[in-house]
């Protein structure tokens, strides 16, 4: 969160160092009563807000130079979220700068500010003000709730889908506002250049989101060929096989996979190792109505679309040996690991494998400590209810105390909070900056 904050703080500031810039020439007479400073206020907001949106939806087309620039989709969609946090706290503010003193006026406890001679006749701009700034004002109404209904976690994901469609038009009817409304005078400095970039930018996303395109140059179909249900964890191992175009991928990674045109696609970690068959398997949980739902839905044979792949979780780092702590489905990037090591004769380096579980199936656990076995990983089994909770110290102990954990990467995937508290436990434990890796696997 604090590298997604602090890019959003950034382009804030280049926004406002670009607006004050602007200030030099275009209100330099402004004044400085009320009204002037509101009307200041106002251009500010929605400058920063389109700006902030228009980055939003440019993330939100999942381009590839974002997954490399910034460590993996995960840390872009992150990124994207507190963008458009931003984006709906300066539109909301936009909106009250404007509102709130025309209703203090009505209320006669501000002095409605003084009108100006004739203006002359009107230009084409001119005559587009007033519909910018109704439409303006009604798509303010509308992306504010829709947002906050995105950002909810418990808002099912299939109609959170459909509103990030419904957010991709408003911003469009949001950019005709600021194109309108943004005073001539900007759009002839560096102010004006960068955000007709922006919005250049953010229209090109929108209009792919609106034509269901996102990613379609990654996607290729398939079908599946098998599936193998583990009812002792409410796992549903999907086992499908593509046709050709998909360029293979890393441990780690993970694709958007479409069982349905209805529900739409959801992002799963690939389970398996590539060989350059075409071969793919997901491992998925019963954690909501779709993946509970998902095996009396789904049927050998039947189509599917997958698109990817995405992320870095790719067990590169520096240190000596590797700590790899799967929580529950977490356990998925690790069974491609182990596939991807035993397919090359094993791990080169010392590996500790440590898998967190409520509830194990046996079949599966049988299946995982084989693969170690032939990886060559050390695993450690920890069922929760018997042995409780991985602590650090426990896992110090495990590499033998501080000096084992000062040689250590360590891989994470599971619950978000076991892993912050597994970061801070190891950092106080010797493990060196940068060498915790942990993916924040959450699309919102």
């Amino acid at each position: 969160m604090k590298k997604s904050v602090l890019a959003v703080l950034a382009l804030l500031a280049v926004l406002t160092a670009l607006w004050l810039a602007a200030l030099a020439g275009a209100d330099a007479n402004a004044g400085g009563n009320f009204w002037a400073l509101r009307k200041l206020a106002i251009y500010y907001t929605g400058i920063a807000a389109l700006g902030c949106m228009s980055a939003g939806l440019l993330l939100a087309t999942r381009p590839a130079w974002a997954d490399r620039l910034l460590g993996g989709l995960d840390q872009a969609y992150r990124l994207h979220k507190w963008l458009g946090i931003t984006a709906v706290s300066l539109g909301a503010a936009h909106w009250l700068i404007k509102l709130v003193p025309k209703w203090l006026v009505a209320q006669g406890w501000l002095e409605r500010a003084a009108h100006k001679g004739g203006r002359g006749a009107e230009s084409w701009l001119d005559l587009l003000r007033k519909p910018a700034e109704s439409l303006g004002e009604w798509a303010i109404y509308l992306v504010i709730p829709i947002v906050l209904l995105a950002l909810w976690k418990r808002f099912p994901y299939r109609p959170a889908f459909l509103l990030h469609r419904v957010l991709a038009g408003t911003y469009l009817v949001l950019v005709f506002h600021g194109a309108a409304l943004m005073p001539p005078a900007y759009w002839l400095t560096p102010l004006g250049v960068v955000m007709a970039v922006l919005m250049a930018a953010g229209s090109w996303g929108a209009a792919l989101s609106l034509a269901g395109r996102i990613g379609a140059r990654r996607r290729v179909a398939g079908r599946i060929v098998a599936l193998r249900p583990h009812p002792g964890s409410g796992v549903l191992e999907v086992e499908c096989q593509l046709d050709a175009g998909w360029p293979g991928h890393a441990a780690g990674q993970f694709a958007f996979v479409t069982f349905g045109r209805g529900e739409g696609a959801h992002p799963f970690t690939i389970a398996s190792a590539w060989r350059d068959d075409g071969r793919l398997s997901f491992a998925i949980k019963a954690l909501g109505d779709y993946t509970r739902a998902l095996p009396q839905q789904v049927a050998a044979g039947d189509a599917l679309t997958v698109e990817g792949p995405y992320g870095r979780f790719d067990f590169a780092g520096r240190g000596e040996r590797q700590v790899w702590v799967a929580g529950g489905i977490g356990i998925t990037p690790f069974l491609a690991r182990l596939e991807a090591l035993a397919a090359a004769g094993g791990s080169r380096q010392p590996v500790d494998a440590f898998y967190c579980t409520a509830a194990a199936d046996p079949g599966f656990i049988a299946r995982l400590r084989q693969l170690a076995e032939q990886a060559r990983v050390r695993l450690h089994l920890r069922m929760t209810p018997q042995d409780g909770l991985l602590t650090p110290a426990t896992l110090a102990e495990a590499l033998g105390g501080k000096d084992g954990v000062a040689r250590s990467d360590v891989w994470f995937c599971g619950p978000a909070g076991f892993g912050r508290a597994l970061r801070r436990g190891l950092a106080a434990q010797g493990l060196p900056a940068g060498r915790f890796h942990q993916e924040a696997f959450e699309m919102r």
